[in-house]
Order: C-alpha cells, then sequence, then structure tokens
C-alpha cells in the first residue's frame, strides 16, 4: 500500500469513508465540500489505485512549535487490523514534524490506538480553537466521553504554545488571545 497527499479527486472516496464512521458516531461528519476545501490537508492510503484509508492535519496557530490535529482517520472496514491506520497516522506525525509542529494532538473514542503511537492522554479539554469550531454547538458537548490525546513533537524543554478550555469553560470565559 502507498501513501501519499490527497488529490481532488480523491475526494469523492474520502467522503464516503469518512461519512461511514461519522454514521456510526466514531468520526465528525465532513460533508464533501469541506473535504475538498480541505483536500491539501488529507493524506490517502492506495491500493492498486483503490483508496482505502485516509487521515487529515489540521493546524492551530504558528506552524513553528505549533499544534497540528490529527482528524478524520479512517481505514476501509477489509483494511481494519493490516496496521493500515498506524502507518496513516505516523505518517501524519512525519508530515506535522516536517512541517514545524511541536505537538500533535487527537480527540477519539479509540485511546489505546493512540497510545500505541506515543500519544498520552490529555487534561480534559483542548485546544480553545478546537472547542469553538467542533464542541460549543455539538448536542453532544455536556455528555461527550472523546479524549485528547497529544504527542509532542519538539525537544521537552520547549513550551506549551496553546492554551486548552474544555467546552464548559468556553461557555463562560472568553477565548484567550
Amino acid at each position: 500500500m502507498r501513501i501519499r497527499r490527497a488529490r481532488p479527486a480523491d475526494t469523492p472516496a474520502i467522503h464516503v469513508l469518512v461519512a461511514g464512521y461519522a454514521g456510526q458516531g466514531l468520526l465528525l461528519p465532513r460533508t464533501a465540500e469541506q473535504i475538498q476545501a480541505a483536500i491539501g490537508d488529507f493524506l490517502v492510503a492506495l491500493d492498486s489505485g483503490r483508496l482505502m484509508g485516509c487521515a487529515a492535519l489540521e493546524f492551530y496557530g504558528p506552524r513553528r512549535g505549533g499544534l497540528a490535529e490529527v482528524r478524520s482517520l479512517a481505514v476501509a472496514p477489509e483494511a481494519r487490523g493490516s496496521g493500515l491506520g498506524g502507518r496513516l497516522l505516523e505518517a501524519a506525525v512525519k508530515q506535522a514534524r516536517r512541517r514545524g509542529a511541536g505537538r500533535v494532538f487527537a480527540v477519539t473514542r479509540a485511546a489505546e490506538f493512540f497510545e500505541r503511537h506515543e500519544f498520552a492522554r490529555a487534561p480534559r479539554g483542548m485546544p480553545a480553537d478546537k472547542v469553538a469550531r467542533d464542541c460549543v454547538d455539538c448536542p453532544k458537548a455536556a455528555t461527550c466521553c472523546l479524549e485528547a490525546l497529544s504527542r509532542d513533537l519538539a525537544p521537552a524543554h520547549s513550551p506549551q504554545m496553546l492554551p486548552v478550555l474544555s467546552p464548559a469553560r468556553l461557555r463562560r470565559e472568553p477565548a484567550p488571545a
């Protein structure tokens, strides 16, 4: 299987894959238009020309030393258990490092998977930009069971670049500037 950056022609297959997991409540839903607009953020895994998996990498704040989120990590059902998810995750981490991120995070129900790839559970909460974009209007915000995990890419002495806020705190306080 080959992993490469996504191309606009990959949009329909990425959408089908993400929609399947979103329908099960395992990923946030994304429209084909949203995927198309962010196609440059996606990596895809291909087997004989067929899209078998995808992952997106979204940056928050400044790229150099900043924070990146792994999003929409999905593997075709017939490729589950093959290690493809781990290969996509590591490709996204490598891309984040190459693009200057100091830390990568994910918000997931599959915490154990990320822990196998050197991610550590983070305190409840996540970057304020993530909360503002995905959590504030989510009907499941009050009962959310997703976990945030992160992996440092920069040396241990690097400062943390972005504060974290829980969805409840965001409703009461303005986000830090």
